[in-house]
């Protein structure tokens, strides 16, 4: 899943992506074409993972997902959620994550849940080709 994730340039990858019918998924920051100042933290896997509990406001972001390689769209996400899942050592875990790491969490959560980004958009005018993206919203920060 690693391996295919970061080929993809992607910073997340749900095992049903790559036809593997578990509730696994690997979560990692690292700079990317739309992102390059990101700072790496990961790889994390993932098994199990569940929200617990959203917190802070919703906001508005970008996401791209390896299912839709050349679309983006803006998604509602919670700000804050807190965690619960097992690590590859067996241990159950929960954490508090927030900022992107959240909003990675949520997206590959929903991924597990049979939900994609594109059923979270909210105005369907925010869709559009990664390279309008680029164009339209990266090339002018």
């Amino acid at each position: 899943m690693l391996a295919t994730m970061r080929k993809a340039g992607g910073i997340g990858i749900a095992a049903p992506q790559v036809g593997v019918s578990r509730q696994i998924t690997v979560l990692e920051l690292r700079p990317t074409p739309s992102r390059p100042r990101l700072k790496q933290k990961g790889p994390l896997f993932v098994i199990n993972p569940e929200i617990v509990r959203h917190a802070g406001r919703k906001n508005l972001s970008w996401e791209g997902c390896l299912s839709f390689p050349d679309g983006r769209g803006k998604v509602p996400r919670a700000s804050s959620v807190l965690v619960r899942y097992t690590d590859t050592e067996g241990k159950r875990r929960m954490e508090r994550v927030s900022g992107l790491w959240a909003q990675i969490f949520q997206h590959e959560i929903n991924h597990l849940n049979g939900i994609l980004y594109v059923d979270r958009v909210k105005d369907m005018k925010s869709l559009m080709t990664v390279k309008e993206y680029q164009r339209r919203i990266v090339d002018k920060k």
